[in-house]
């Protein structure tokens, strides 16, 4: 015992801690960036040749591509079982065998294996300082931060990449009669750094070197672009304008107001998120930054761990308190005290084990904990009630404590087996949720294994002696409530029980009548199911997407009105509270960001990537915890989504404040060859899905991209001897830039542009009066040597499997609907009609609702394989076939009891509470193998009357039945007083185990019996009928 407790809290201490398991994607990324290119460009030269190579690949399950402006990826989605490396070296080298790819102007082609890093906090970096100040202070900061010896991974997130450009005008580069390749040719031969090999002398090896690279805008100034014999020299600095800084690209991020940059923290594998936090904790006390600047921590995912922490200890502790005092009333101190002990030993032996596994302590580590604490304690109630019986029966008996154990020893194995049977079938389920929800079966089967062990041999140890520790007062409660007990079986269970064998078919009836009571429930909506539930967070993000070239002003402008909307909203309900001496102010922070869109994802598959673009928002608001809250985050977000103005053609404007959010609600792709034909079903679909009550966000993934303007060759400019690549090149130059090189600058790459003045690049006259350079020297007028063609096409194009696809989203209200009726109504109404309209159409679902289709059909497969594994186990310890199918039927009605919770309290019914049932299935077949295993050894012992055997099987066993009944309520019923913000994520589970195992126990009493009386009614008849036809056989 010592042992177990010692090591499991060391194994306990050492287990890395995180907020959410790390999960494998499964997946390959080929991006290949081409600056400047089209969608169609894109799609044409880049991601079709990439698919394409992909066909054939062993282990290759999806290929999806998306092309949009200046970037092609490839997502190449692998099977289960396969090798990740296998199919990695294999994408590797049907890319690198593709002929000319990627094309000239295109960037390198990344390939990688994705792989999610998990965000554990940010610091903003904020203050009224200049964009070089703050990028400076942050990359300080960056920098120091990763000298810490507990932090590996850090970024500076939310500003403009650096930049050397080098801008020449036109009138000047006609002055000295020079284009920009001439420019940019000569800058890159000046700016070099190239080996020249090895000399070797008799006094050693020489490295040879050109050393002349440039590092800085006032390095490249000096660079010479010509020179004269008499020694005059024309310098880039003469004739350019040489901006050291940032990108072109418009960007804006502040933080409470002011100008800032966000240094993101990440977590390895192999760190532990809270001591990371406290390595940055203990670093900021010793920052000094110049007055003007500050720093605060923003967005910290320990915070949510560390409650999750507290709540299980806090539960831990007050669940054993009460399953301590429910054993008190019954048994004796020291039964109580040994058997109560079970749950730490059992918990810490648990920890122990699964520690080998390699599993971190998360969030999901932590609820299965939570689950665990209500059944944990089962066997050891079985194992020492009847310990505690033999004693009773046989006082100063030493073997008395054998005795016990043996009587229950096989059906309580049997019922902890079944009980991992229950979960084993998460450890074989495959896709995101299985190795999401990994640490649930692990720490489950680690922690019963131990209590089996705990059970059989440490509980008896300790209640060896024969001796009792109760005393006084604590005696005569004991005897006060076993008397009253036994009273109470006499003369009102017994009774019932005899009642409901005689009328057995009534009893099976009444039972059948609470099933379609409760599936009427179900289906008319009044309990309903969502596959997560959306859960207050301490935070609003708004995302705002406007149409696709929308200027920066015109994105900037909404989105500070939307901010103002919600500034006001707070100000009014902070004013209302205020008043009343109720809440402190309700917000503590705000980032507000235009010109780029974070993922808006939280929870395990959550991604820091963020898509960058004029026409695109995001603010954030930051609240105080909920219980310092008077109003959800919910209802602040529904005032400010009311609030905020109208917005003409606004493509998406979204309000999230879910604790985790995991995708759209919605999602289905429609397939099609025809462009033309998916937009109308696009639009169609999404007229069907906005028709649908309680459906919000309806968007689809064809957005009108930017005008373009084609450029055709004409006979004028083919005659002066211009092709369409030197018309090309040299716009490309013009207007977008040459890249010269890159340079690395401390821990920055640098690219080095040279282009026109911003000046001479923004506007349409711009471009209409540019001047092409002939092959003989001369100048063309654009407008003379191309016919130019105004077309728009699509921002984004998507395919999979080599197919064009658009992506339909939306989300929905859940005070309103579920995704799942949602679903149902687009499978019963809208797409039939939509295949009618388009006979060649093709659909299926996407995203979330993908995810969760095959993680629900995984699960239903293995469900199937752990049900007969129940049944095999049964089967073994009851020699019966019949007998298992009677304990197997009673799990459905602990989903009853779960069913009618859910009602009672307003839950919906999720993922988590099927969690809850599962761990639920458990302890009705523990209580129900105890039962009908004592009626089975009444019956050996030469019982033969079964209603009477029955009736005296439920009356010894109803003491231990009531036992676990009570210890596993009460052991959840802090759980289900709890207001906090995790609670909520937790206590549906805690509702399915409660109430399931308290309408079990009536089943398990009263059903049961009548079942096996039916089943020997049955079998009575059966004999009687296979008689008759014995008896006839034999007259003829």
């Amino acid at each position: 015992m010592l042992f177990l407790i010692v090591a499991g809290f060391l194994a306990a201490q050492g287990m890395i801690t995180e907020t959410f398991p790390s999960i494998d994607p499964k997946t390959i990324t080929i991006v290949t960036p081409y600056p400047g290119a089209t969608p169609y460009d894109i799609e044409e030269s880049i991601t079709r040749r990439v698919e394409e190579g992909m066909i054939g690949i062993d282990g290759v399950k999806r290929v999806s591509s998306s092309a949009t402006e200046g970037v092609g990826r490839v997502t190449v989605e692998l099977e289960h079982f396969a090798d990740p490396a296998q199919v990695l070296d294999d994408v590797e080298t049907e890319v690198d065998s593709l002929s000319d790819f990627p094309p000239q102007e295109a960037e390198e082609t990344s390939i990688v294996k994705t792989k999610l890093t998990s965000s554990m906090m940010s610091l903003a970096v904020y203050g009224a300082v200049d964009e070089k100040t703050l990028h400076y202070w942050a990359e300080r900061i960056e920098s120091e931060i990763l000298q810490l010896p507990e932090i590996s991974l850090v970024e500076v997130a939310g500003g403009r990449r650096y930049e050397i450009a080098i801008e020449v005008s036109e009138a000047t580069l006609r002055d000295y009669g020079l284009t920009l390749d001439d420019v940019a040719r000569r800058v890159a031969e000046f700016s070099i750094d190239i080996p020249g090999g090895n000399l070797r002398t008799d006094a050693g090896d020489i490295l040879i070197r050109v050393k002349d690279k440039r590092y800085t805008g006032l390095e490249f100034e000096n660079i010479t672009i010509r020179s004269r014999s008499d020694g005059a020299q024309l310098r880039l600095g003469d004739i350019a304008t040489i901006r050291d800084g940032f990108e072109d690209t418009r960007l804006i991020n502040r933080y409470n107001g002011k100008a800032a940059l966000f240094v993101r923290v990440s977590r390895s594998d192999s760190q532990d998120t809270l001591k990371m936090e406290e390595a940055i904790k203990a670093y900021l006390t010793t920052l000094s930054l110049p007055q003007g600047l500050s720093i605060e921590i923003w967005r910290n995912n320990t915070d949510i761990l560390r409650d999750r922490i507290s709540l299980m200890l806090r539960n831990a502790i007050l669940g054993y308190l009460m399953v301590f005092m429910c054993l008190l009333l019954f048994l004796d101190l020291k039964l109580a005290f040994w058997t109560s002990l079970g749950i730490p030993i059992s918990f810490l032996g648990g920890l122990l084990l699964v520690s080998f596994t390699g599993i971190t302590m998360n969030m999901i580590t932590l609820f299965a904990l939570i689950v665990v604490i209500g059944i944990v304690v089962d066997d050891a109630i079985v194992t020492g009630e009847s310990i505690f019986h033999e004693q009773q029966m046989h006082p100063g008996d030493p073997t008395a404590v054998l005795r016990g154990v043996h009587l229950v020893k096989a059906p309580v194995t049997i019922g902890v087996l079944t009980t991992i049977a229950a979960f084993a079938p998460l450890l074989m389920s495959t896709g995101t949720l299985a190795q999401v929800m990994r640490p649930v079966p692990l720490v489950v089967i680690g922690i019963l294994s131990i209590s089996l062990i705990e059970a059989f041999y440490i509980l008896p140890a300790h209640l060896a002696n024969t001796s009792t520790w109760s005393r006084g007062l604590l005696a005569k409660v004991r005897d006060h409530t076993q008397a009253g007990l036994s009273r109470f079986v006499d003369r009102r269970i017994v009774p019932t029980i005899k009642l409901g064998l005689q009328y057995r078919y009534a009893t099976l009836a009444l039972a059948c009548a609470s099933i379609i009571i409760s599936v009427g429930i179900f289906q008319g909506g009044f309990v309903r199911f969502v596959f997560f539930p959306q859960i207050d967070s301490d935070h609003i993000t708004v995302s705002l997407k406007m149409p696709t070239g929308t200027p920066f002003e015109t994105t900037y402008n909404y989105a500070e009105q939307i901010l103002k909307a919600g500034e006001s909203v707070i100000a009014e309900v902070n004013a209302k509270y205020e008043q009343d001496g109720k809440s402190p102010p309700l917000m503590e922070a705000v980032s507000f960001t235009v010109g780029s869109l974070a993922s808006d994802r939280s929870g395990p598959n959550s991604s820091s990537a963020a898509a960058n673009a004029e026409n695109l928002a995001q603010i954030r608001m930051e609240l105080v915890p909920g219980d310092q809250r008077p109003v959800s985050s919910g209802e602040l977000g529904r005032r400010w989504r009311e609030r905020a103005p109208a917005i003409p053609g606004v493509e998406s404007l979204v309000f999230r404040s879910n604790l985790v959010h995991m995708g759209d609600d919605i999602g289905l792709e429609l397939i099609h060859r025809d462009e033309k034909t998916l937009a109308t079903a696009a639009e169609q679909l999404k007229r069907g899905l906005t028709a649908i009550e309680g459906v919000s966000e309806v968007e689809d993934s064809f957005e009108l991209g930017k005008r373009e303007y084609v450029f055709e060759l004409t006979r004028a400019g083919l005659a002066a001897g211009l092709t369409p690549a030197d018309i090309g090149r040299q716009l490309r130059r013009a207007f977008y830039g040459a890249e010269i090189h890159r340079i690395q600058r401390a821990r920055n790459e640098l690219k080095v542009m040279v282009r026109y003045p911003h000046a001479e690049r923004r506007t349409l006259s711009d471009l209409y009066n540019a001047r092409l350079r002939l092959p003989n020297g001369e100048e063309m007028d654009l407008r003379t040597a191309v016919v130019i063609r105004e077309e728009r096409g699509y921002s984004r194009i998507e395919r999979v499997d080599g197919r064009r696809i658009v992506t339909v989203t939306a989300n929905v209200e859940e005070n309103i609907t579920t995704p799942d009726d949602v679903m149902a109504a687009l499978q019963k109404d809208v797409l039939p009609q939509l295949l009618t309209v388009f006979p060649e159409l093709n659909y299926d679902f996407s995203g979330a609702s993908r995810d969760q289709r095959d993680d629900m059909a995984s699960l239903k497969g293995n469900l199937f394989i752990a049900l007969m594994v129940m049944f095999v186990m049964l089967a073994s310890l009851l020699r019966s076939y019949i007998q298992p199918l009677i304990i197997l039927s009673a799990i459905p009605f602990g989903f009853v009891g779960s069913l009618l919770g859910h009602l009672l309290l307003g839950f919906d019914i999720s993922f988590i509470s099927l969690f809850g049932m599962v761990a639920l299935s458990g302890v009705v077949i523990n209580d129900s193998v105890v039962l009908v295993d004592y009626y089975n050894k009444l019956r050996k012992s030469g019982r033969d009357d079964i209603p009477a055997a029955l009736v005296e099987a439920v009356a010894r066993r109803f003491r231990p039945i009531l036992l676990t009944t009570m210890t596993t309520s009460f052991g959840l019923l802090p759980m289900l007083m709890e207001t906090s913000l995790q609670a909520r994520f937790l206590i549906p589970m805690a509702v399915s185990i409660a109430f399931g195992i308290l309408y079990a126990s009536i089943v398990i009493i009263f059903l049961v019996p009548a079942l096996i009386v039916i089943a020997d009614d049955f079998s009575r008849l059966g004999r009687g009928v296979k008689n008759k036809i014995r008896e006839r056989a034999e007259v003829l």
